[in-house]
């Protein structure tokens, strides 16, 4: 018997594309996700912490964009797009926190998209995600020599990096999402 997919609206389909990004995106759960790999305290505290996170967001960006791509009509993938700057503008846990709402400005939403996005973005769009681990390594600035385990950090974290794309993958599949026109 062939399985019924839950059919989902454009709006709905970029809903739930938001949602994977927001649920994989939390400051705090990077930081344990890159703690349990084996990434050096130096890079988990301060403005390392910051770019890591950062360039993590980038690269859960680029996949839940490159599962839509397989998953969803054209529409929904630049709708999705056009949320970026509202996903960028903070961690949801952390907006409580703040005085007053985060505001991303256009210059640095602009070095987002041309700088860590565009990175990952054709890597998984073109079906070669292998290489995103030693690229996020890479911008994240951490050394990857063997003699410190950096291939044991690596492989870890290309472990997450599979299961977060694995994931996208098949929670989208399993949505018949909609154009705007249907």
């Amino acid at each position: 018997m062939p399985e019924t997919r839950r059919r989902l609206t454009a709006a709905e389909g970029v809903q739930a594309a938001c949602i994977l990004y927001d649920l994989n995106t939390e400051q705090a759960a990077i930081l344990r996700m890159a703690e349990g790999c084996g990434f050096p305290p130096d890079l988990l505290q301060g403005a390392a912490a910051r770019r890591l996170c950062d360039e993590w967001r980038a690269f859960v960006h680029a996949a839940v964009t490159a599962a839509l791509m397989q998953h969803a009509p054209t529409g929904v993938v630049l709708a999705y797009l056009r949320q970026t700057h509202s996903l960028l503008s903070g961690d949801p846990a952390e907006a409580a926190s703040r005085p007053q709402p985060a505001t991303l400005r256009a210059d640095e939403l602009n070095a987002f998209v041309d700088g860590p996005f565009s990175a990952y973005m054709p890597l998984l769009a073109q079906g070669k995600p292998q290489a995103c681990p030693a690229l996020f390594c890479r911008r994240a600035g951490l050394e990857l020599s063997p003699e410190a385990g950096g291939l044991a950090v690596q492989a870890r974290l290309a472990a997450v990096m599979a299961l977060l794309i694995s994931t996208f993958n098949d929670r989208l599949e399993a949505y018949a999402i909609q154009s705007d026109e249907a």
